[in-house]
């Protein structure tokens, strides 16, 4: 007897018919940039640029980059692409995300201790504070364009910025007065401040000044004061500011007095101060995901989480054990943390997990760790359609055989047409997109300070920069729903730039449509697009259309490449991505024949598994069954479910498919588990198999369920509204509400324990037998249930990282970020789950006794 897998979707848009995705690791819709959830970080005394994952906290790769005992900064550049400048020489390296190939080092400016590098959209800007000189490269060719740029005798340390439109601005040391360059010309402003102190918000300069105790957001194009607020600071404060990228935000940490500050110019308030440290703490540049803010405290190692929104301390964390010179960067919702002069750095999750790496062995000479040369790390598309926003913690598509769940407040998104860029003084359009949206107040804000309401508006931004659109929904009982995305406007006569590649998805399998889409400022004249595999000269395809689909008949590493033209400009990109087998392998006792039909051996992308048989969906929408036992008809795959169908859930002796017209095929078992409602025959968005019954959710968040006893078959009130999955068990089923509440009914043994209270939000369900599994939003694996099934006992390395579970009655299995999977308990008697070290895997299913994975097979 084995439980049901949660098959769950959410947020689905309300005009549109039900969306169940399915599969493993990569296969859900996610909506990320190239390399997301991966960093690169200075290694100076080997010499190296370091990869590293954030989802698995592992090194990915080591690229050498300068002479072992070099001090190195690396800056990442909006394009993919990082940079490493080398502190001793003056000279600047770029790292290809595609390919991690390094290029021969350029010096741009004299040799100097003082140079710092600033990305900016049109160009990387090298500045030498000593001198006051700028130089602008070209970040593809690392070419300087023109002449160095006097910016002052010397300016400020740690106060030299660059804007959204690539103005450098910094404090003239000598003088204290602002001074920017504005394409060639040097211009200034007198501030009459001795400590002034600058950031970009959202794109715009703003000068912090202790002395006057004002934060002042300035005008780019004159350089006056735009909005100026007025924070709780005090002549002869030691600050340090920082501004958030998709806000008008400023973060102040205060040195001084080991508090930190949150201003906001679009609402014209700052924040109380926030105790993050000692008096005289030196505390370093906070950053920011989200609604949060990390402060670095260098004098201690540790690391202090605030919740901006409260003002309220998360999590202090010890990072190093003694005092360091750290840096802190948040890349794709990722807190990474990083001593360049050591090998030491790291994850932090904002609820104050800490996951320590050594980027390298502490004798590199001798015992050099050996490059890894995979280079999947799961990219986070970007859709041309609007961006949804990322989900903290892992920062990479949620690599799991079950869609993703959410047990805070309804999915919403935004769509933007024509897209998320465009040109200053053109018309956007964008949407609020919510399920069961009917009712509410739609308010938004567009990041320039003004606002609307509805539910689709229009609006035109005037000046170029990047804006954060917010919409929220509030309803009658006071429930809100928000959702965000960033709209990246250019001035007219900007050159064409490529802001992402969406490859959709991320790791597809031979046989499924593959859609290729670009994101792009303006709107480009010509489009050439080449996709190559790995080790063959001619392009498996070329397109010249903006959006194209293409399905893939070998498995391996590609590279899709895009050059885009606007006139006589130019823009280029290109980025990796693995086409996958898709082989299923079934692990099983060696007297239970579980042999592996031809037909799954490729192309397949969900796997679910029953009492004693397994079930695969394929590419090209057809479920194949097979296994020792067809009694009860359970591997007579009826007609409707050879094609169509996109996804699958098994339990006992019988299965479920769901259409993409969102009617629900059953067949197999004995008890009326497929004998399915006419309720059941549309609008339904997911489906979970139970032992001897069988649950349908429907895209108006209401529970059907069908076969069994009545208890199983009687659906409580609580679960006839706002359901958001579902997972159905061993005579139980259970379902989880928008609110983050959990119901549970029918005559099973979870009627004497109810699941915990969780407070973070739900990725996966899975119920087996007297035991149930709930997959946390941090990527940890909680059990609840009897203490006495090996089950119960979560091991360790299930504690963080997770993507996917399943559960059977004896045994448990899960998939981790990196594609490795293990399991606990028992198969059969004395049967481990999975050999140890199994990788490459892209879905797990827990078998009565036997293992299902989906591997990539992309040998």
């Amino acid at each position: 007897m084995k439980p049901g897998h949660v098959r769950v979707a959410l947020g689905a848009v309300a005009t549109i018919a039900a969306a169940v995705l399915v599969a493993g690791p990569g296969y859900e819709p996610p909506q990320v940039r190239m390399l997301s959830g991966a960093v690169w970080l200075a290694s100076g005394p080997v010499g190296e640029a370091t990869l590293v994952d954030g989802a698995s906290a592992e090194v990915k790769a080591h690229v050498p980059v300068a002479v072992p005992g070099t001090a190195l900064s690396v800056t990442h550049h909006q394009d993919g692409a990082a940079f490493v400048l080398n502190g001793k020489t003056g000279a600047l390296s770029r790292i290809d995300t595609a390919t991690e190939q390094v290029s021969r080092p350029a010096s741009v400016l004299p040799e100097s201790d003082g140079l710092v590098l600033l990305p900016s959209p049109d160009a990387l800007r090298v500045v030498d504070v000593h001198s006051g000189a700028v130089a602008a490269v070209d970040p593809a060719t690392l070419a300087r364009r023109g002449e160095p740029e006097h910016l002052a005798g010397a300016v400020r340390p740690g106060s030299v910025v660059a804007d959204g439109l690539g103005r450098v601005w910094a404090i003239d040391e000598a003088t204290g007065d602002l001074v920017w360059l504005d394409r060639g010309q040097r211009r200034s402003r007198a501030t009459a401040t001795r400590s002034g102190l600058l950031a970009i918000t959202q794109g715009l300069p703003a000068l912090v000044d202790p002395e006057h105790g004002t934060a002042e957001l300035i005008n780019p194009q004159t350089g006056a004061v735009r909005r100026s607020l007025r924070p709780d600071l005090r002549a002869g404060d030691a600050v340090v500011v920082s501004g958030s990228a998709d806000r008008s935000r400023l973060l102040i940490a205060v040195r001084t007095r080991g508090e930190l500050i949150s201003c906001t110019f679009g609402t014209g308030s700052c924040a109380k101060p926030v105790q993050v440290g000692s008096p005289g703490a030196e505390l370093g540049a906070p950053v920011e995901v989200g609604d949060h803010a990390v402060v670095p405290d260098h004098s201690t190692g540790q690391a202090t989480i605030v919740d901006l929104a409260t003002s309220r301390v998360v999590a202090q964390r010890a990072l190093f054990e003694r005092p360091t010179a750290f840096e802190l960067i948040a890349r794709d919702g990722i807190v990474f943390f990083n001593d360049p002069n050591s090998n030491k750095a790291g994850v932090l999750d904002l609820w104050g997990t800490v996951r320590t790496i050594t980027k390298y062995t502490e004798n590199p000479a001798v015992d050099k760790p050996t490059p890894t040369p995979d280079r999947s790390v799961r990219a986070d598309e970007v859709r041309k359609t609007g961006h949804e926003k990322q989900k903290i913690g892992l920062g990479q598509p949620h690599q799991n055989s079950r869609p993703d769940l959410t047990a805070s407040s309804p999915a919403a998104s935004i769509v933007v047409e024509p897209g998320n860029s465009g040109v200053a003084g053109d018309e956007f359009e964008l949407t609020f997109v919510l399920q069961h949206a009917a009712g509410a107040t739609i308010r938004w804000s567009f990041g320039d300070g003004t606002d609307a309401s509805g539910s689709s508006v229009r609006h035109t931004w005037l000046e170029p920069g990047v804006f954060t659109v917010r919409a929220t929904a509030t309803f009658g009982e006071g429930r809100r729903a928000e959702a965000e995305t960033a709209v990246t406007v250019v001035p007219r006569g900007a050159p064409p730039r490529i802001i992402s590649l969406a490859v959709s998805r991320p790791k597809p399998v031979i046989g499924e449509p593959v859609h290729f889409s670009a994101d792009t400022t303006r709107e480009p004249d010509r489009w050439e697009w080449t996709v190559t595999r790995s080790g063959q000269p001619a392009p498996e395809v070329t397109a010249r259309t903006a959006e194209f689909d293409h399905r893939f008949a070998t498995p391996g590493r590609y590279t899709v490449a895009l050059t885009v033209t606007k006139g006589s400009q130019t823009a280029q990109s290109s980025r990796q991505f693995t086409v996958a087998r898709g082989t299923v392998k079934a692990l099983t006792r060696e007297d239970w024949p579980m042999i592996v039909p031809p037909a799954a051996e490729s192309g397949v992308i969900a796997v679910a598994a029953g009492e004693t048989h397994a079930v695969a969906l394929k590419t090209d929408g057809r479920v194949i069954a097979w296994g020792p036992d067809d009694t009860a008809n359970r591997l007579n795959v009826p007609q409707e479910a050879t094609s169509g169908v996109i996804a699958i859930s098994a339990s006992g002796e019988h299965t479920l498919a769901l259409k993409t017209d969102g009617s629900v095929v059953a067949w197999g078992g004995r008890d009326g588990e497929s004998d399915v409602p006419e309720e059941a025959r549309r609008g339904v968005v997911a489906i979970s198999a139970g032992d001897r019954h069988s649950l349908a959710l429907r895209s108006d968040g209401s529970v059907i369920a069908w076969g069994g006893t009545s208890e199983e078959s009687d659906v409580p009130d609580e679960a006839r509204r706002g359901v958001v999955a579902i997972a159905a068990g061993d005579s139980t089923s259970l379902a989880l509400k928008a609110d983050g509440s959990l119901v549970v009914w029918g005559d099973g043994p979870f009627q004497d324990g109810t699941p915990p209270s969780i407070s973070g939000g739900v990725r996966a369900l899975a119920l087996g037998g007297s035991v149930g599994l709930a997959l946390q939003e941090d990527g940890s694996v909680i059990s609840w249930g009897s203490r006495k099934q090996k089950t119960f006992r979560v091991p360790e390395e299930a504690q963080s990282g997770v993507v996917a579970i399943d559960i059977s009655h004896q045994h448990a299995l899960a998939v981790k970020a990196d594609g490795t999977a293990f399991g606990w308990g028992l198969v059969s008697y004395d049967v481990d789950p999975l050999p140890p070290g199994t990788s490459g895997v892209l879905a797990v299913a827990a078998g009565n006794d036997f293992s299902l994975i989906l591997v990539e097979g992309t040998d």
